[in-house]
């Protein structure tokens, strides 16, 4: 074990951000600038209270678990219907090149499918998931994060507007969703909710997520563009591969997690492996507002969703392999991770298997 620590491999399972890993700096400049020009709150009281200057905002990157703070301040002070209203403000250039590389797409099917492929440079705090019924693309966002309802609340309300916001920016301004739905319940500002989305919203609802008509996919970008995405692309990989070798504690916790599947190392060794005490890592971990149990709890779910998802290996193998010695006591986990059963998961959002 202690060698599989000390040179663990790279995987491709890609894992969403946590504790001091880097998240594009956009969503937090994006909430300062709405604040500058609004009277709902001062920016600068969210600064302080998340310990940033607005220098700071201008680099790529954040640690996630500032970000975070930032969205439980503003969930707190300003509810989720503002973070709503902020994603009205997004425009295609505040994602940078993979901005310009969603604009430059042939139709909106192709830019769901880019969007997909370059998740993370979107921050990737949930795990979306994906089905297709009755002529519906269906969303659901999965929080594997275990991030807290208020602070949930918020980064979806403006995430989800955001995201139509820049579409309807490219596609037309009559693109809107079939349906939203919301596990939190802010009623008394629906119709608010339902004029930013377009379309009806559900509160207290079993899931976050939404739909948007398949029909729409063929819809063409609006004229005025005559770039191709493809000559984005080559940059939109250069920064997926600067997020993932970008140094951070968690994820280095994170690759030795996973290349060591099955057969996890306790916070002694890992600790050792750092040259720190337990003790040490405990504190460090606690003050980027994680711990050992979340990052494992966290890789046992993305490795799991991967199984279930990209393969045909047995419920009862993958806990095997996630390290359950018990596959009761996996569903439950993973119901718990997600809010569905494995085989709900397998059954709705399984990719075909390539030949």
């Amino acid at each position: 074990m202690n060698q599989v620590i000390k040179n663990h491999p790279t995987t491709e399972c890609h894992l969403s951000v946590l504790g001091d890993q880097p998240y594009p700096a956009y969503e937090l400049r994006n909430i300062v600038r709405y604040l500058n020009q609004s009277s709902d709150m001062c920016s600068a009281q969210l600064l302080d209270h998340v310990g940033l200057t607005a220098e700071q905002l201008e680099g790529p990157t954040l640690p996630a678990y500032k970000v975070l703070a930032a969205m439980k301040f503003c969930a707190q002070h300003l509810g989720p219907i503002v973070g709503a209203r902020i994603g009205t403000t997004y425009e295609v250039s505040d994602l940078g090149v993979f901005g310009y590389a969603i604009a430059s797409t042939q139709n909106l099917g192709h830019a769901i499918e880019i969007e997909n492929k370059y998740y993370p440079l979107l921050g990737n705090l949930l795990k979306r998931g994906s089905n297709f019924t009755d002529g519906l693309m269906c969303a659901t966002l999965y929080n594997v994060q275990n991030i807290d309802e208020e602070s949930l609340s918020f980064f979806v309300a403006l995430g989800n507007s955001a995201r139509m916001h820049i579409a309807r920016s490219i596609f037309g301004d009559d693109l809107c969703y079939k349906n939203v739905q919301f596990e939190f319940n802010d009623e008394a500002n629906q119709k608010e909710y339902e004029a930013i989305y377009g379309c009806p919203v559900e509160f207290n609802a079993s899931q976050n997520g939404w739909s948007i008509e398949r029909a729409l996919f063929s819809r063409e970008r609006k004229q005025g563009n005559r770039a191709d995405c493809t000559q984005y692309l080559p940059y939109c990989n250069e920064l997926i591969e600067n997020l993932k070798q970008n140094a951070s504690l968690v994820n280095d916790i994170q690759q030795i997690l996973v290349s060591c599947a099955g057969d996890y190392p306790d916070i002694e060794m890992l600790a050792s492996a750092f040259k720190i005490s337990s003790r040490t890592l405990r504190r460090q971990l606690a003050n980027l507002g994680t711990s050992y149990q979340k990052i494992l709890n966290k890789v046992r779910c993305q490795l799991s969703i991967e199984y279930l998802t990209r393969t045909e290996i047995s419920i009862e193998d993958i806990s095997n392999l996630i390290g359950f010695s018990d596959v009761t006591n996996f569903r439950h986990a993973f119901k718990k991770w997600v809010g569905k059963t494995p085989n709900f998961y397998r059954k709705t959002y399984q990719q075909p298997l390539s030949l």
